[in-house]
């Protein structure tokens, strides 16, 4: 049994099976016969293919829009992204089976492919009222972030309030949503970088001699690359960040998608898997 063979050879008056030496007449068909045989023969030949595919040929794909945000996401010069959120991300998908693809773009242009469904998600967003339009945020965050006003160490410079800063120029990224009153104030005069790291050059060169940071723990990290000594002389807010759904790309099922990367993050912290990998960051 295990030596036989099979082998579908077609005539003009039909369809014959070999089995080993053995001719097997199947019918007569005749040509919608045949077409209707051949359909039929291909679609079992597809659903064999797909069985004998790995699991992650069959898993959901999913992109994720995000901005260089070093140490949560960096690129190497051969373009490997890599960094805290990145690896937060990618074990929540292995956990949920989804192929995760990542898109690093300058950060208003992330939010833009959000918005538009170029992107199926981003990270690390913090919610508003604008952006709730277009995202499905999840329950749980993927980190807390703490916006602060750096000025080099021993600069002298002290602010205690927001008006503080009216007159003075600050190192900003474009797009980034900072605090309503720092975001709103009309007085502070805002030089606008493409990145954190931009910010960071620039003020290590003494171009300005403030810079706010979305995240205190990344600019200081920044901050630290570049051999510049800075401290914080405000903060602007705590609030969290978090891996929104697009809701163009994903319709309603975007919705259930954010409720998953909740359960999923919640658990991870449970665990401790995002302490210990914050771990190899800080």
């Amino acid at each position: 049994m295990d030596n036989d063979f099979y082998l579908l050879l077609r005539s003009d008056r039909g369809i014959i099976m070999a089995k080993g030496c053995e001719y097997i007449f199947l019918s007569f068909f005749n040509q919608q016969g045949r077409i209707h045989f051949m359909k039929r023969l291909l679609v079992i030949l597809i659903v064999a293919v797909l069985f004998s595919l790995p699991a992650t040929a069959l898993a959901e794909k999913v992109v994720f829009g995000t901005a260089k945000w070093p140490p949560y996401v960096m690129v190497s010069e051969k373009g490997q992204i890599s960094g805290l959120d990145v690896e937060i991300v990618q074990e929540m998908c292995k956990r949920l089976k989804i192929e995760a693809k990542f898109w690093v773009l300058p950060w208003k242009r992330a939010v833009k492919y959000t918005e538009k469904g170029k992107v199926d998600a981003i990270f690390a967003m913090r919610h508003n009222e604008e952006r709730a339009k277009f995202a499905f945020y999840p329950s749980e965050p993927i980190l807390m972030e703490r916006t602060v006003i750096l000025a080099r160490k021993g600069s002298g410079i002290k602010i205690t309030k927001v008006d503080d800063l009216n007159d003075k120029i600050v190192g900003v990224v474009r797009g980034y949503a900072y605090s309503p009153e720092f975001d709103k104030h009309q007085g502070i005069k805002k030089s606008v970088c493409d990145d954190d790291e931009q910010v960071v050059k620039m003020f290590g060169k003494k171009r300005i001699l403030l810079a706010a940071g979305i995240d205190e723990g990344s600019m200081k990290y920044l901050c630290k690359k570049n051999g510049v000594e800075a401290e914080a002389v405000y903060v602007l807010n705590e609030v969290p960040g978090y891996i929104a759904v697009s809701k163009k790309a994903m319709g309603e099922k975007g919705k259930a998608l954010a409720d998953k990367f909740a359960e999923t993050l919640r658990q991870m912290k449970k665990e401790g898997v995002i302490e210990k990998i914050k771990s190899k960051y800080f």
